[in-house]
């Protein structure tokens, strides 16, 4: 019997951290809805990587990817799920359209995070900018002509539209630019999340049919981000040893990097919750909310003087983060996100096991990381 070999121990291991911390942001996902939790998924995927790898330039990763998968937001796909069950060959395939489109643009937008050194100027603008325009496109003018859960023609369209550009895209930086790494990425997201979904239909089918009483639709969210996250993992942690970039960061760039994961994406959360709590459920007086955004002010406040004085020091946003500070930020961002999506599913609405879900994948993440060994670059 052929003996296994420890570094395929060892990346089972880390790929399956990213797996399990992107179904945990997709959990999270549907707790937040459209671009604010679609962000999650992107900014948990990049920031996971960090972790398990050890390299700084997928904090960058994870602000772009945050961005780049919070385009797919406007999606919309509970509808099909209910029709795949019942057999809609259409159905199916426009889940696994609506997940390859997903899927892909925001992953292609983790490897244009990573890549971004290798990038002019005028082509950060330029990508931006057509990201941007496709992203008003589809949450603001298609969606528009969405005339109910009915019409499902408009939601194709939109996803038709995303992965036109995706297409667009992959062949610029795999073709023009030779970022073999980013297009490796885009196709990996692409194929994960576009078998998750439809997977994820006939799993919380086949769930309600046994009657088991669990939320089905949170299983079923749950397994589109491990499916994405499972494919991003093994393509990540299989990129060619001697593939660099530059680990030059400015001072400036790295600090803003904190303030997007560690407090302007998790503040977007809280003001989601906020506006369940206050307007839809009634459970929470106005003056509560004044003084969560007062308090949360105040932190921004402290982070940046911490930031002025630690640039001005030379000290941690110069030089390179360490591994076990990548580890650091990613633990924050999980137990950030994890405590806000869990308090909104607690509070306010029927009794659900969804935040012990939560807390359970959290706490498997968190202990997984801890015991696992350090993974070369």
């Amino acid at each position: 019997m052929p003996q296994t070999v420890p570094g395929m121990r060892l990346k089972v291991r880390e790929v399956a951290i990213v797996a399990l911390s992107v179904a945990l942001a997709w959990g999270l996902r549907g707790e937040h809805g459209h671009e604010r939790g679609s962000a999650i998924a992107g900014a948990m995927a990049g920031l996971s990587l960090a972790a398990v790898i050890g390299g700084p330039r997928w904090i960058g990763a994870a602000v772009i990817g945050s961005l780049s998968f919070a385009i797919g937001g406007s999606l919309s796909y509970g509808r099909f799920v209910g029709l795949a069950y019942q057999g809609s060959w259409e159905a199916i395939l426009s889940l696994g359209l609506i997940g390859f489109a997903w899927g892909g643009l925001g992953s292609l937008g983790l490897g244009l995070g990573l890549a971004l050194p290798k990038y002019r100027f005028w082509e950060r603008v330029t990508i931006a900018g057509s990201l941007f325009l496709i992203w008003f496109l589809v949450d603001r003018l298609i969606w528009g002509r969405l005339k109910g859960p009915q019409d499902l023609a408009t939601r194709e369209m939109m996803a038709v539209v995303l992965l036109g550009v995706w297409i667009l895209l992959c062949a610029y930086v795999g073709v023009w630019r030779q970022d073999r790494t980013s297009l490796k990425l885009a196709i990996a997201g692409a194929i994960g999340f576009g078998f998750g979904f439809p997977l994820a239909a006939w799993v919380q089918g086949v769930g309600h049919m046994t009657g088991i009483p669990v939320d089905w639709w949170k299983v079923a969210e749950h397994l589109i981000g491990f499916c994405g996250g499972l494919s991003l993992g093994m393509a990540a942690l299989t990129l060619e040893p001697a593939w660099l970039l530059p680990l030059a960061v400015r001072p400036l760039e790295r600090w803003l990097a904190i303030i997007w994961l560690l407090w302007a994406l998790p503040s977007w959360l809280i003001a989601n919750n906020l506006d369940y709590w206050i307007v839809e459920r009634s459970v929470l007086p106005v003056w509560v909310a004044n003084l969560v955004w007062s308090l949360l002010l105040l932190t921004l406040l402290g982070l940046g003087f911490w930031g002025w004085s630690e640039i001005r020091r030379g000290r941690t946003f110069v030089t390179s983060w360490l591994p076990h500070q990548l580890k650091i930020i990613f633990l924050s961002f999980v137990w950030l996100t994890t405590l806000i999506g869990g308090a909104k599913a607690l509070v306010g609405g029927a009794w659900t096991p969804t935040p012990f879900g939560f807390l359970f994948l959290a706490l498997l993440i968190s202990w997984i990381l801890r015991s696992s060994h350090k993974v070369t670059p």
